[in-house]
């Protein structure tokens, strides 16, 4: 068993090489979506974690770290709540096991660009293939495995809000 320091001592490692390689640093407001049992908290202070474990969530609560346990596909938060929404590595079965995986995925990607103010950060290989196209005109930058979008840009204001009902 690795002792929890250990543990979170290999996750700051894990997630300082995911953002140098997608070559971004965070500042603000994060929600980290399947993050994990230590999450982006690890390397900032204002992280919020959305995961489907129990445990995990149980685990980022004795460390102080604000988080909800709720389906991963279900990202119920008002419009604009965080500067960054990022997953990292989520699981494909609960796109899976809904079915339609693409439709699946379309609507996760329209909720995190609903919630987030700046950006959102996904990095996914398995996911990649699934990623809606109607959203590449918020690309930022993109790789074999990641993609930033933009959550402003092009929808911003009314544009945006009539994109993204208040019901999704």
């Amino acid at each position: 068993m690795i002792c929890r320091a250990s543990y979170r001592h290999v996750a700051r490692y894990k997630f300082e090489s995911y953002l140098d390689q997608i070559g971004i640093d965070l500042e603000g407001s994060i929600l980290d979506v399947a993050c994990g049992p230590v999450s982006l908290a690890s390397l900032y202070d204002d992280v919020y974690g959305h995961d489907n474990s129990p445990a995990f969530i149980g685990r980022l609560a004795e460390q102080g770290v604000s988080a909800r346990l709720a389906d991963i596909t279900q990202l119920d938060y008002p419009p604009n709540s965080f500067r960054y929404v990022v997953t990292f590595n989520p699981p494909m079965r609960p796109f899976r096991r809904r079915g339609a995986v693409r439709a699946g995925i379309k609507r996760f990607v329209e909720e995190m660009l609903h919630i987030a103010q700046e950006k959102v950060i996904i990095r996914s290989g398995p996911m990649m293939p699934y990623l809606p196209s109607e959203y590449d005109s918020l690309v930022e930058r993109r790789g074999e495995n990641y993609v930033v979008y933009l959550a402003r840009g092009p929808l911003c204001g009314e544009q945006r809000d009539s994109m993204y009902p208040a019901s999704v």
